[in-house]
């Protein structure tokens, strides 16, 4: 099967004093048609770059993309197309749905008139038709009186009502891809459990393939088939859902699950990563989470570690490992 999204080397550079900071740095995976891939890592990890460079929002003004950076949508190369040409992939072939809906909506629109003119912008339906795709996209969400809703503004909607009138209007050209960015952080474990819920069930409705941003393994764990473990701008693992809960290799994917509470587990304190993610332009020259790990040798902190391969779906960056996956 053919990946849906591919990108290879991806680098991203921010200009900081007049000059360029490398802040995401040979970032390379893909996702499949109908798959839910999982990003995680702490703030700062360069998650939610990657998916804006994915989407082509990252101001050209300050940030570049290295040369040797791609990214292929359904097999065409999409970094580098016009402003138009991306705005014709967006919203009706790649979705995205954002951390916080009510600065995505406008204030000052009704919900109506912001889901009928995207729907008008990427599809040939009239005014009423779109109306009426807009209305049964709300419903299809799970929220009830539809018609009303067109009519409301975002401030007299709650926040998980916001969330799922992001995901009816993120689906309602029926994309290959939905990039949902850390979508249910800012509502409570209810709401939360409900909009995942209702995400897996579209899923399976219209076979969109989902990019999920997040720094909650327990949302993995929940609806992930495969997960991508980013730090300081590099993919240090990569494997299923299973293999990184049941077997994960890379230090900093062990610090990140052994800092999960358990109701097993009586502990006076939670297992905490020492440090902090580094300044992009302060990254050490070989692993970038050596400062921070407990098991860094010197070839550590002088080169970058490669990309090997654990088993048929899991790989790690890690000077830890050798090829046949062994200790060394």
């Amino acid at each position: 099967m053919t990946a849906l999204l591919e990108i290879k080397d991806l680098e991203v550079r921010f200009k900081k004093d007049r000059k360029y900071v490398s802040t995401i740095n040979g970032v390379s995976f893909n996702v499949m048609p109908g798959e839910t891939v999982g990003i995680v890592g702490e703030s700062g990890c360069g998650k939610s770059v990657t998916s804006l460079s994915v989407m082509g929002l990252l101001p050209k003004e300050y940030s570049q993309l290295g040369e040797n950076s791609s990214i292929e949508f359904n097999g065409k190369r999409i970094n580098g197309l016009s402003d138009l040409d991306y705005q014709r992939i967006r919203g009706n072939e790649i979705a995205m749905i954002f951390q916080d809906p009510m600065s995505s909506l406008n204030p000052v629109l009704t919900i109506g008139y912001q889901m009928v003119e995207m729907i008008r912008n990427h599809t040939d339906l009239n005014k009423k038709q779109a109306n009426a795709k807009a209305a049964e996209m709300l419903e299809k969400v799970g929220i009830p009186r539809a018609n009303q809703i067109l009519n409301e503004y975002p401030h007299q909607l709650s926040g998980g009502m916001r969330q799922r009138v992001m995901i009816a209007m993120a689906l309602s050209c029926n994309p290959k891809l939905l990039i949902a960015d850390e979508p249910t952080t800012a509502l409570d474990v209810t709401i939360q459990a409900q909009i995942l819920d209702l995400m897996r069930t579209l899923q399976k409705e219209f076979n969109t393939a989902i990019m999920l941003i997040t720094h909650d393994l327990g949302v993995v764990a929940e609806v992930c088939d495969r997960v991508i473990v980013m730090y300081a701008g590099r993919v240090v693992e990569e494997a299923t859902v299973a293999e990184i809960f049941n077997n994960p290799k890379h230090p900093y994917t062990k610090g990140l699950l052994e800092s999960i509470p358990s109701l097993s587990d009586e502990k006076d304190r939670l297992h905490a990563i020492p440090g902090s993610v580094p300044l992009p332009e302060e990254m050490p020259a070989g692993c970038r989470f050596a400062p921070r790990c407990a098991h860094a040798t010197e070839s550590c902190y002088q080169l970058i570690p490669p990309r090997l391969k654990i088993s048929d779906n899991q790989f790690t960056s890690c000077w830890l490992y050798s090829e046949d996956g062994g200790v060394g």
